[in-house]
């Protein structure tokens, strides 16, 4: 018998030796975890959405961590990643850098807290018609947290940097990891920038090899974000300030590349400005979401006010007869849902801009299946096709969509001699186009329409809102 209870207590230890050297829990079971049960459900589309673009990676806080079960939209935008270029680098969805090594995921720019969260556990799952990791950590990447007692028996890492074991990536000086979370609001200097796809690497380059202009650009970056206060109505001002930071920022990397070709200058000017917005996305976007949400509902009253396309057809001003409605638009369509994926301005603007030139597209196609010779295309079927497009787009959100391309336009335009101005000059009628688009809608939502006023005086006040949005 005593032998029995030597060999029970030395497995018992064996075991306990085993669980001390796994990362945490044994296994964590994804389909009880609470952060994910209410990503699934409370926010379904935005799961979705993140799924099927097939680049997603899923940051998923342990149950054990977890203080509560009710999370927002914050909380879960920060945990939903997507790839970026560079290996190991990724954007969450409020524009956020997150960096992957080393068994632990890493809280990088744009985060006010440097957090190290260790990875106790990586899953694949599939959904939506894509796989994608799953990522479980020892807490989360904001917000309050439990420690998990496994981890903190390995002496797990800290919330700002105790595992200084980990070495920062960092170009400025390669501090430790431990050494980067002595305040509570450190500077961006150690900091990468947040790599989002663009038409080329080279910029990236001369960012990345002059660490010091990056990292005091990035900690103006923080000071702006934590100091300037945005104002309804006076987003412009925001945008030429932003636009002062990005100037000024490449002009130092103009001299210490010494670029002198206009092109490259150009190059580099974008990336700045991209990656700028990038990293003030989350901040701009939840002023322009809270400023128009009353426009928003009204304008997603004036949308379904239609029961069909071919209703909203015969509401169209001079729409009727020329075949308008028979044109396949999704691929327009599909432009603007591609909007509601993007961070930046910049990569809006595109898809807008694209959008304009499907549109095109579509009519010379079914001009060629009709058999039908040269086709005039005027500014208002332009307009009457982007009313189709976006009634049939999913695009939501559409006003601060477009208040935020129309707030970068305007701090490029605020700033006399701007290369960003020639660049967007044709993507602007695209912009005005949809603005004129989304007008229609607007002015549909009016108390006539709603308690079922004569077709035809709908259609003289959709008129008179149309043929505004067309001679901007």
């Amino acid at each position: 018998g005593g032998r029995a209870d030597e060999r029970v207590r030395a497995l018992s230890s064996c075991l306990a030796m085993m669980a001390g050297q796994r990362a945490g829990p044994l296994e964590e079971d994804l389909n009880k975890n609470p952060f994910l049960c209410v990503l699934q459900k409370s926010f379904e589309g935005l799961y979705r959405r993140a799924v099927e673009r097939g680049d997603a990676m899923l940051v998923v806080p342990c149950a054990e961590c977890l203080d509560g079960s009710s999370f927002d939209q914050v909380f879960v935008e920060t945990h939903v990643l997507r790839a970026a270029p560079v290996p190991g680098c990724f954007i969450n969805l409020c524009g956020q850098g997150v960096e992957v090594k080393d068994s632990s995921v890493h809280t990088d720019l744009g985060f006010a807290e440097k957090r190290i969260c260790e990875v106790l556990q990586t899953e694949s799952m599939y959904e939506f018609g894509n796989h994608f990791r799953v990522l479980i950590t020892d807490r989360p990447l904001i917000g309050r947290f439990r420690t998990v007692q496994a981890a903190a028996d390995r002496g797990g890492s800290g919330a700002s940097g105790s595992k200084a074991a980990v070495p920062s990536p960092g170009p400025a000086g390669g501090a430790a990891g431990g050494e980067v979370g002595a305040s509570a609001a450190p500077g961006l200097g150690a900091l990468s920038l947040p790599r989002i796809p663009g038409p080329s690497d080279q910029p990236l380059e001369w960012l990345d090899s002059a660490p010091d202009i990056q990292g005091s650009h990035f900690d103006e970056v923080a000071r702006f974000r934590n100091t300037f206060v945005q104002v309804p109505g006076c987003e412009q001002s925001t945008a030429e300030r932003i636009r002062e930071i990005v100037d000024a920022t490449v002009h130092k990397l103009i001299r210490h590349h010494r670029l002198e070709q206009p092109s490259q200058q150009r190059q580099l000017e974008y990336q700045v400005s991209r990656n700028t917005y990038a990293a003030l996305h989350s901040w701009i976007w939840r002023h322009l979401q809270h400023i128009l949400a009353t426009p928003e509902e009204r304008l997603e009253k004036g949308i379904r006010s239609f029961a069909s396309a071919e209703e909203l057809v015969e509401a169209i001003p001079g729409c009727q007869g020329r075949g308008l409605g028979l044109v396949d638009i999704k691929r327009c369509s599909d432009q603007l849902d591609e909007v509601d994926h993007k961070i930046s301005p910049h990569e809006k603007i595109a898809c807008i801009d694209e959008a304009y030139s499907a549109l095109q597209r579509c009519v010379a196609d079914g001009a060629r299946q009709a058999g039908s010779g040269a086709v005039e295309i005027t500014g208002d079927d332009v307009m009457s096709l982007f009313i189709l497009a976006v009634y049939r787009s999913s695009l939501r959100q559409r006003l601060a969509h477009v208040a935020h391309v129309e707030m970068y336009l305007q701090g490029a335009a605020g700033l006399s001699g701007n290369v960003q101005v020639a660049r967007f000059e044709e993507a602007g009628y695209a912009v005005s186009a949809l603005q004129a688009a989304l007008k229609f809608f607007l002015d549909e939502c009016t108390e006539e329409r709603r308690h079922g006023s004569a077709r035809g005086g709908g259609r003289a006040s959709a008129g008179g809102g149309g043929g505004g949005g067309t001679g901007r």
